[in-house]
């Protein structure tokens, strides 16, 4: 039987260049983000996991219906691009992607789960070891903040 866990990931941009990860475990470059536990929103996964793996607050972008909170219904943040990604052969992730801009100019390491954190322009991500997906949302994250 196949697991399905939902987790979210956030592209942070800021002076044209993108934050990524490099995950100790799976020896790529990734964008913040993980599971969403289950007392958590996506946005509030995104936040958790920007200050634990990045030590940065975070303003994640994005539309959210208009709609009047009604009292039992409340408009979540729409992610920019929703994934299925296979982790292994009974594993996968729905992956809820959100793009954002940090509030902080300091980025610290989180070392029991990474090798490295950095800074990456449009230029620099094709050339990463990382998955298709993250180039390819990596550079799209960067043009879309520019635009």
């Amino acid at each position: 039987m196949m697991k399905r866990h939902f987790t979210a990931s956030v592209y942070v941009v800021k002076d044209d260049k993108v934050l990524l990860v490099h995950h100790k475990k799976l020896n790529l470059w990734l964008p913040l983000g993980g599971h969403i536990e289950e007392d958590e929103t996506p946005e509030m996964a995104l936040e958790r996991e920007a200050m634990e793996e990045a030590g940065i607050s975070i303003e994640i972008l994005g539309e959210r219906d208009k709609m009047a909170k009604d009292g039992k219904v409340d408009v979540l943040l729409t992610p920019n691009h929703m994934l299925l990604e296979d982790i292994d052969e009974k594993h996968q992730h729905i992956d809820l992607v959100y793009l954002a801009r940090t509030k902080d100019d300091d980025i610290k390491l989180k070392e029991d789960e990474h090798h490295d954190i950095k800074w990456f322009s449009a230029e620099e991500i094709p050339t990463l070891i990382t998955t298709q997906n993250v180039k390819h949302f990596g550079v799209k994250s960067i043009r879309e903040m520019s635009a």
